[in-house]
């Protein structure tokens, strides 16, 4: 399955640690900010999300110098309008897994290196669930008093993009390419007012377009207004020639609008195709073995095409619906 539009725009924009940076150190408490070596600051690859969890969320990890120690600094990306309720307890297991990495390449290390982990969520209603994982103990506070430093506390850094405004957002010490991400991210659930409200950023658009491969990043952002407006790319494209109104950035904004819809056509075709086997292969699955539990559905939805065709191979053959969906 391709990434979302929000997935795309994340990864393209702060895999790069010349943006990572500012969304990190902004992020982060001043103390411990100023404690980080940010010009050592690197992108580590890989992504530690559960498969069934990629829909709504999308991962970075950079290693960075730490008070002169190596340290980690794990980004993650909730899209979802609700945040997961079990999200302190998702954090730790990416942190084992992180840690776990780390080992491998390091045997014999008998330390290992400070992991913060930062979530970045834009959702209406603002963060409602738990911070850290002693929010989620079944225990009342007393017993948690007592507890003390014996059970796991485990809080994360929230950037909560909802309760910024866009003013906040422009003065933020981030690139410009960062800044503006960041604003369309927190006004992407009403794409209307996205596009309303973009003029105000024109002077922030100039500013990445005259950077190093800016016309390509502003491209990309100009793409990702298009594709999560409802209404049809060549309006939204209108309707972004009001908004942005300076000669300077029309022809990018021109080539962002054509490239988007002759792939869209060509897309259409194929996300069709795709979305159709998605739909017979469920329809077998549930004949074969009953009801589908929400984590097959997830990985269903999840599965690209040649993914979906293993598993089509499956189905007759297999003994349990695990058996299909293995591997």
């Amino acid at each position: 399955m391709p990434p979302s539009p929000h997935d795309a725009l994340f990864k393209s924009t702060f895999s790069d640690p010349r943006h990572a940076e500012g969304a990190l150190r902004t992020a982060l408490p001043k103390g411990l900010a100023a404690r980080f070596s940010w010009d050592t600051l690197e992108a580590v690859p890989g992504s530690f999300v559960d498969a069934e969890l990629k829909s709504r969320h999308t991962d970075l990890l950079f290693r960075v110098s730490l008070s002169g120690r190596e340290a980690r600094l794990y980004l993650l990306y909730e899209h979802q309008s609700t945040p997961h309720p079990l999200m302190p307890f998702r954090l730790v297991v990416y942190a084992v897994r992180i840690w776990e990495s780390w080992l491998k390449e390091n045997p014999g290390a008998t330390v290992l290196p400070a992991l913060v982990p930062v979530v970045l969520h834009h959702g209406d209603a603002g963060w409602t669930a738990a911070r850290s994982l002693e929010e989620l103990y079944d225990l009342d506070e007393a017993t948690l008093r007592a507890a003390g430093a014996h059970v796991l506390r485990h809080r994360f850094v929230l950037d909560e993009l909802v309760t910024e405004t866009d003013e906040a957002l422009r003065a933020r010490a981030m690139s410009a390419l960062g800044r503006l991400v960041l604003y369309c991210f927190r006004r992407a659930r009403d794409p209307e007012e996205l596009v309303r409200h973009l003029g105000a950023w024109a002077d922030v658009a100039l500013e990445i377009m005259m950077a190093p491969h800016g016309r390509a990043a502003l491209d990309t952002v100009l793409r990702y207004v298009m594709m999560v407006h409802p209404a049809e790319s060549r309006i939204v494209l209108e309707q972004l020639r009001g908004a942005l109104p300076d000669e300077r950035l029309k022809e990018t904004l021109m080539t962002a609008g054509e490239e988007l819809m002759q792939k869209g056509e060509a897309r259409g075709i194929i996300v069709g195709e795709v979305q159709g086997r998605r739909v017979m292969l469920r329809k077998q699955l549930a004949l074969r073995f009953g009801a589908l539990p929400e984590g097959a559905n997830a990985r269903l939805d999840a599965a690209d095409a040649a993914t979906l065709d293993t598993w089509a191979e499956r189905v007759l053959t297999a003994a349990t619906l695990e058996d299909v969906l293995s591997g």
